[in-house]
């Protein structure tokens, strides 16, 4: 007969068979009833008063008896474990029976729709099973399941994950009974997964429903990074373990991302009322650490975090409330500065901030110096600001060092807004020298990126000027300089609209300090910019007595 003839009738009619003889043979028990028969009448006729004891227990010496020849003593001889039955018997039956618990469950129909919701529990997510479901009983007894798609978060109807091999595996314990099989783990393994960034909060939601507390791990696979319809990036070769213990979670990510290891470590655990989450993240060959941790309560959540990248290190306190973070104080440290943010970051419907940095020094030089060690395109990429970031920003430094020493301290207050900064303040302190001021706006759209500007230049002590610039025509110095313009970015290029001391200069003068300015500082790109001595000579150029 054929295997499906088999497995469809014979297996039935044999179950059938084994639950008759059971019941047969628990009908037999009926004589051993002890309720259907007197037994005090039985007892009358046994009196252990007419039987002599001793004689009794001579006889029953079975140790002084021979049959043919063995006495009972030599029972004591006898090596049980050198029988064939525990040697050969006992093991094959334990092992055939074994087998054969295992191997019973094959014979069941497991039907797509219940798998599916064990698999997906969540209203959000809509599973598609295109495979088959096979029962494998080795290495340990699980469920083989080909092909799941899933698809949709918050009602959209695209593909948000395939996995081409999924394994449930399943307890020893009720493997018999179908509708009482528990699951110990689910293996989810070669599977893509595409992320859209924009809905971060709607994938939380995903894996709320811990499958009463099962074990998942994914093993060889990809997540799609997408910002909307954009694609941004790729993290491959994955591999990711979650733990369930009562109140704690715990999931650990490792894969590869822009050509670098990365792993992601996350435990969540409800202590009372609140919930507590740690969060790490590595990047090894990038050398970048993030440590957070906070506590999640009914009216609010505070923590703390550690941004830590070579030697720049970012760490503090905040509060997160109605898609806010609030940070409270934090140290910021690294090779050019150090200093303080305060301020709000929203994250939700749209990110913006308003932060106050207050830098206690910037080491001007290193930062310059780090500056001119990038290749030009980088330099120039370092003034693209993404049209994402908006919000305000106040950034103060009490000392600043450098190679001349001309600059003592500045503050600002900036706005940035779809990729451009607006300069709304820009105070410098000069120390003896004076002071100047700055507004403007840096703009970078797909034809043009440049600042325009417009400066106003204080001398208040004209002789320690001439003698900070070498220049020794002291009459020729006013007391104060306006500047406004415009520099291009992207051909290193300057262009003054005007220039004025205690008269406003004509345009051929205006033209010839335009021309003195690129040729002297801009000759090489930004490599002379800030250059101190390049300043001095165009400085003494166009305060030369003939022109």
């Amino acid at each position: 007969m054929k295997y499906m003839n088999f497995k469809r009738y014979k297996f039935s009619t044999a179950v059938k068979s084994i639950n008759t003889a059971i019941y047969n043979f628990s009908k037999s028990f009926k004589f051993l009833d002890p309720r259907k028969y007197d037994l005090k009448k039985f007892f009358k006729y046994i009196s252990f008063k007419k039987f002599n004891l001793d004689k009794i227990r001579k006889y029953l010496m079975l140790g002084t008896y021979k049959f043919n020849n063995f006495k009972f003593n030599n029972l004591k001889k006898i090596n049980f474990l050198s029988s064939d039955f525990f040697v050969i018997h006992l093991p094959a039956f334990i092992i055939f029976f074994g087998f054969l618990y295992l191997a019973i469950p094959t014979f069941y129909n497991y039907d797509k729709s219940s798998v599916k919701k064990i698999l997906c529990t969540n209203n959000n997510l809509e599973c598609l099973i295109q495979g088959k479901i096979k029962y494998r009983f080795y290495p340990t007894p699980r469920l083989k399941i080909e092909d799941l798609v899933v698809k949709g978060v918050s009602g959209k109807k695209y593909t948000f994950a395939r996995i081409k091999d999924v394994s449930v595996k399943l307890s020893f314990k009720n493997l018999l009974a179908k509708e009482k099989q528990k699951i110990k783990k689910i293996e989810l393994n070669n599977f893509e997964a595409n992320l859209d960034l924009n809905n971060l909060k709607k994938y939380k939601n995903i894996f709320i429903k811990k499958f009463n507390l099962v074990p998942i791990t994914f093993d060889k696979g990809t997540i799609m990074l997408f910002e909307g319809n954009k694609y941004l990036a790729s993290i491959t070769n994955i591999d990711i373990k979650t733990k369930f213990k009562n109140s704690y979670i715990e999931s650990e990510l490792e894969g590869k991302f822009l050509n670098d290891k990365i792993s992601i470590n996350i435990n969540r655990e409800d202590i009372g009322s609140d919930i507590s989450t740690n969060l790490i993240l590595k990047m090894s060959n990038f050398n970048f650490l993030t440590k957070v941790n906070f506590i999640n309560s009914k009216n609010n959540k505070n923590g703390n975090f550690l941004i830590k990248k070579d030697k720049n290190k970012f760490s503090g306190i905040f509060d997160f409330k109605d898609n806010k973070l609030v940070i409270k104080k934090s140290n910021l440290r690294n090779s050019f500065l150090d200093g303080k943010i305060e301020g709000k970051i929203t994250l939700l419907p749209y990110f913006n901030f308003n932060l106050d940095l207050a830098l206690n020094s910037v080491n001007f030089t290193r930062l310059y110096n780090y500056f001119l060690v990038l290749d030009l395109e980088n330099q120039k990429k370092l003034f693209k600001i993404s049209n994402k970031i908006n919000g305000k920003m106040n950034i103060t430094a009490d000392k600043i060092y450098s190679k001349n020493n001309l600059v003592k301290s500045f503050e600002s207050r900036l706005k940035f807004y779809n990729g451009n900064i607006k300069i709304e303040q820009f105070l410098i302190n000069l120390g003896k020298l004076g002071a100047a001021d700055m507004l403007g706006r840096l703009s970078n759209d797909k034809k043009f990126s440049g600042i325009k500007f417009e400066s106003n230049i204080f001398v208040d002590n004209k002789k320690k000027f001439s003698s900070k610039f070498g220049i020794y025509k002291k009459e020729n110095i006013p007391s104060n300089f306006f500047v406004s313009g415009n520099f291009d970015l992207d051909n290193i290029k300057a262009s003054f609209y005007e220039v004025s001391g205690e008269k406003k200069i004509n345009a051929t003068d205006l033209d010839y300090i335009e021309s003195e300015f690129n040729d002297i500082i801009l000759e090489e790109g930004f490599t002379h910019l800030f250059n101190f001595q390049k300043f001095k000579v165009f400085l003494k150029s166009i305060m030369d007595e003939k022109n």
